[in-house]
């Protein structure tokens, strides 16, 4: 693989474009819902955005109709198009990026056995 396939996303050094769509606000907590975002909260934000376009579609005059209208579908695509961006940044760096976790078996392996031993002295406190 190439040099640049195998380093870790840096957001401060992304394109400006790329930036611009991270810092849209108000979807922090839709990044975090996980399989709930494509099996509910996508259809739900599909379905009642085109009922609300279709009230402001029937509501409101010709010029303004199209205006209003047009910005539901519009910053819903913006929302989602910034919470693909930051999940597919997260992954590549969870998967490509510098592992911040370190893997210490063998002083977590002590632990382990210091734990057991407490507690079997414990459960047997006459037993030495």
């Amino acid at each position: 693989m190439s040099d640049n396939l195998e380093k870790k996303i840096d957001r401060n050094e992304l394109p400006w474009y790329y930036k611009l769509v991270l810092k849209i606000p108000g979807a922090d907590f839709l990044e975090k819902t996980g399989g709930i975002f494509w099996g509910v909260i996508v259809p739900a934000f599909l379905i009642l955005g085109f009922f609300l376009g279709f009230f402001l579609l029937i509501s409101y005059p010709f010029p303004t109709n199209i205006l209003l209208a047009s910005t539901i579908p519009i910053s819903v695509f913006t929302i989602f198009i910034k919470i693909t961006l930051n999940r597919f940044i997260n992954s590549w760096n969870a998967i490509f990026g510098d592992a911040d976790f370190v893997w210490n078996v063998d002083e977590t392996l002590q632990e382990y056995v210091d734990l057991l031993r407490k507690q079997e002295e414990k459960r047997n406190p006459n037993k030495n």
